[in-house]
């Protein structure tokens, strides 16, 4: 067995399921369950598992101690929670986990139960695109997915492998799963990250070929490229001869891009009808005190998953060993208006 399989079998064997049962409340966590950032787009995040270890990703995705899968059904009874305090006929579910959800084992069961929430007008999907395969993308288009937001950094195999901390990477079969996706229903956004300094020239050939996809008759909105700007943050993996780049100049640069090559490349909320809306948003303010209820390890020693109230959850930082069911005075160090995210500390 290869390293990176063996590790997908670790994962799966530390994991655990996040259902009725768990008393797990999906408001309030980063990594599970349902976050809102106060627009009419819903991120949903299913699994923390992960087939990848990328040497840039913001939540080193595939390193946990612990893993959670959420259920299916659990997660449906979140979602429509959300969207009757959003007040919004027109929500986009964008299934976006901390792990890879192509390792989600009840994904038709979940897209078909977004669908049929009448509120739901679009479901979208992020992933890296490498566990695709024919049947899968049958299965999307007729499940109701209307999107697939999937990453490619490079038009170089090898350097793909690198950048995704794999052996290999099997760049072929993810361009034959692009044509199927767009050959389908579905629309398809080439999403890659550029580090600059590290993949300019990945960047450049990615280009090309949405440009050569342009010219077999793919365009806006069928086909898009949505180049994000590489940031490292403290709990992420970092790319080291990445350079960041502050968002104004990264966007002066795109669009530069898109006159030289006529190519849509800044891409907003209103390319995607994103607006404000009423937020989900936590009960307690930042720097607030209270008590939580210690319910479960987080996905690493030194986080733990707390409830507030039988509504959120929350992100409790320590060192050391705590208590299952222990009640913990803490002061919340994450808390805003615009993104239903709760961290704290004991005092």
């Amino acid at each position: 067995m290869d390293d990176e399989n063996l590790n997908l079998k670790e994962q799966i064997s530390k994991r655990f399921i996040v259902d009725e049962n768990s008393h797990i409340p999906l408001f309030g966590l980063d990594f599970l369950g349902i976050l809102d950032r106060g627009t009419n787009v819903l991120e949903v995040k299913p699994i923390t598992v992960c087939n990848l270890k990328c040497k840039y990703c913001f939540v080193s995705a595939g390193d946990y101690n612990y893993n959670f899968i959420a259920d299916h059904e659990y997660l449906l009874t979140w979602v429509k929670k959300a969207i009757g305090i959003k007040k919004c006929d027109d929500i986009e579910i964008h299934l976006a986990p901390y792990g890879e959800i192509f390792l989600y084992p009840h994904l038709e069961e979940l897209v078909k139960g977004l669908k049929q929430i009448p509120e739901v007008k679009i479901v979208s999907i992020q992933s890296n695109g490498l566990l695709l395969t024919p049947d899968k993308i049958k299965m999307l288009e007729t499940a109701g997915v209307d999107r697939l937001n999937l990453s490619l950094n490079s038009m170089d195999p090898e350097k793909c492998a690198d950048y995704c901390g794999v052996k290999k990477y099997n760049l072929a079969h993810l361009l034959k799963m692009f044509d199927l996706v767009l050959a389908s229903n579905m629309e398809l956004l080439v999403a890659p990250v550029w580090f600059r300094g590290t993949n300019d020239d990945g960047i450049m050939a990615v280009i090309d070929y949405i440009k050569q996809k342009k010219v077999e008759g793919f365009d806006w909105p069928k086909l898009r490229l949505g180049i994000q700007n590489y940031l490292t943050y403290s709990s992420g993996r970092k790319i080291k001869k990445a350079k960041m780049r502050e968002f104004a100049f990264f966007y002066k640069v795109l669009k530069k891009l898109e006159k030289e090559h006529q190519l849509k490349l800044k891409l907003g909320p209103k390319d995607f009808n994103i607006h404000r809306t009423d937020a989900v948003h936590p009960p307690v303010k930042l720097n607030e005190t209270d008590t939580v209820e210690i319910i479960k390890k987080g996905r690493y020693d030194n986080e733990y998953i707390a409830r507030l109230n039988e509504t959120w959850a929350v992100k409790v930082l320590i060192k050391g060993e705590l208590p299952i069911g222990e009640k913990l005075r803490v002061k919340f160090i994450k808390s805003s208006l615009r993104g239903n995210l709760l961290t704290a500390i004991p005092i």
